[in-house]
Parts: structure tokens; C-alpha cells; sequence
């Protein structure tokens, strides 16, 4: 899958993204806002990677892409999700991750509205949801500039051991 916008590049990883993706895994200010049951976080740089690659939108209901810079496709920023994809039910999750010194720059933005237009273009899903702990203002800010609204608070399994409390909003698509 790759997907483009004027500033990013949303694409499968490659091997040369190995080291980048090893930073990621290892930087603790990225995973306080995100579950620790990611597939990133599992097993070795190498492990991940391969199962990263492996997973399919439509048979595994999830796809992870790494997020480029679109200036020079060399340059790894972070991961976009897609997961829980229900066709039947016309309805996908979104999620997002990025290095840190790429935050506070318009990047999550930009990568949530590519991963709309690609949704709304390229599927039948009629409605996106995206799950946010409410301490992640940044994100929250995020989804709305991109017209989310907000829909609910409810607790919900991240893999903290305790349940999390999570802010739930959708987009119509």
C-alpha cells in the first residue's frame, strides 16, 4: 500500500528502516500515549518488521506503514495504523506514531489527512474512529483539525495491566 500527500509518504518498511524503526521502539516518550501491545514493540527490530510486512488489510483486519518525508523518501518520521477494519460494517480505526523530532511540525496532521483520503477514496468504510488517552492533547487537537469529533470517554484494555481510560472520536467519511 502507499499513500500520498504533499508532504508525506505512507508506505511499506523496508529493511534500510530497521535502525529507524529500533529508535522508535526504544524511546519511552513515543509509547507513554500508546498501547504496549503494539506489533512494534514485540520481539526483535528483525521480528517486527516481518510481521509489520506480513499483515494485510483485508485478511488481517490491520496494516501498519511507515510515515516518510516526502522531500526525500529516505527519511523515516513514524508509523501510521489502520486496524479493526470491519467491511461489512463499513468502519476502520486510524492510529499514529512519530519520532519526536518530528512533533509539534503539522506531521500527524498531514498523515491523518492522507489516511482519509486514501480511506475515502480507495474503500467503502463510512466511518473512522480513532481511540486517544486523554493526557495526549496533541493528538486530540490533531483529530479535530481534521474534522473528528469527539464522541465518548469509556475504559478499555491498552496493556498497561489496568485499564485505560480512552477518548473515542469518529469521522464520516
Amino acid at each position: 500500500m502507499r499513500i500520498e500527500s504533499d508532504r508525506l509518504l505512507l508506505r511499506d518498511l523496508a529493511d534500510t528502516c530497521l535502525n529507524d524503526l529500533e529508535a522508535m521502539r526504544r524511546d519511552p516518550r513515543i509509547y507513554r500515549f500508546e498501547p504496549a501491545f503494539l506489533t512494534e514493540l514485540q520481539g526483535t527490530p528483525e521480528e517486527a518488521l516481518r510481521v509489520i510486512r506480513s499483515m494485510d488489510l483485508c485478511t488481517d483486519r490491520q496494516c501498519i506503514l511507515g510515515v516518510f518525508d516526502k522531500a526525500d523518501s529516505c527519511v523515516f518520521v513514524g508509523l501510521a495504523e489502520l486496524y479493526d477494519y470491519k467491511p461489512s460494517g463499513k468502519v476502520i480505526s486510524i492510529g499514529y506514531r512519530f519520532l519526536p523530532e518530528y512533533w509539534g511540525r503539522g506531521i500527524a496532521t498531514c498523515c491523518v489527512s492522507a489516511l482519509l483520503g486514501y480511506l475515502r477514496n480507495n474503500t467503502g468504510v463510512e466511518l473512522v474512529t480513532a481511540h486517544v488517552l486523554p493526557e495526549n492533547k496533541a493528538s486530540s487537537r490533531c483529530l479535530l483539525r481534521n474534522g473528528f469529533e469527539y464522541l465518548l470517554t469509556k475504559t478499555e484494555d491498552w496493556g498497561y495491566g489496568l485499564p485505560k481510560t480512552a477518548d473515542v472520536y469518529t469521522y464520516d467519511c
